[in-house]
């Protein structure tokens, strides 16, 4: 990848938003390289840290481009498998739930308002985890539509339901990676201690590696 490719990929949102997420998560998994540190691994998760805030403050501008994409994928549900299409709506209402809490919380954090952000920030990790939970089964169900359908499909319908069937594929396995992440990261989580600081960064990892975006990713 030359430097165009580079600047190219750093004027976009999404190419930002997914090189702050490599660079926090990537910091996260040096940090056993630091363990006789503490210094060392203490500066490490602290830039971590800022960068986090960065991606926080970058999801304030995201309001009206996450309602352009929910009018867009209302539209674009019409006719469709009405479980999928009712999946997506409460999708939808999730994911514009989750912005004005996490805006919320950050708000409180800096004191332009005041109170403890603790709960909102617990609420906005309740939310991003229904979103997951809710793309994933919409995947689940999109996957099983093609398996009943491919059977009378033609040799090519079928190359392209093969390609969609990989994207669902890839989208379940990067929401289960952030699921983990999301339960780890709450306050009663439904195990006992949490995940060592470098597991936390591998779905940063997985988002990096595999080529599809997420909309709502911590």
């Amino acid at each position: 990848m030359g430097l165009g490719d580079v600047v190219s990929v750093l004027e976009t949102y999404r190419g930002r938003e997914k090189t702050l997420r490599t660079l926090q998560y990537g910091l996260l998994f040096l940090t056993p390289a630091a363990r006789d540190s503490p210094s060392t691994k203490a500066v490490l998760e602290a830039i971590s840290a800022q960068v986090g805030g960065v991606r926080v403050i970058l999801r304030l501008f995201d309001d009206l481009s996450m309602l352009q994409y929910s009018k867009e994928v209302l539209r674009q549900s019409k006719g469709k498998d009405w479980i999928v299409r009712w999946l997506e709506v409460a999708n939808i209402v999730v994911d514009q739930l989750f912005f004005p809490v996490e805006h919320l919380a950050w708000a409180r954090d800096v004191k332009i308002l005041r109170g403890s952000s603790s709960s909102l920030w617990h609420a906005s990790l309740l939310l991003w985890a229904a979103s997951l939970v809710l793309t994933i089964l919409r995947s689940l169900r999109k996957i099983s539509l093609m398996q009943q359908n491919n059977v009378r499909l033609a040799a090519e319908e079928k190359e392209r339901q093969e390609e969609k069937y990989e994207t669902e594929l890839l989208t379940i396995i990067m929401h289960a990676a952030d699921l983990l992440n999301a339960l780890n990261w709450l306050p009663n989580r439904p195990w006992s201690k949490p995940f060592p600081v470098w597991q936390q960064s591998m779905p940063g990892f997985i988002h990096l590696i595999l080529p599809v975006d997420g909309i709502v990713t911590f």
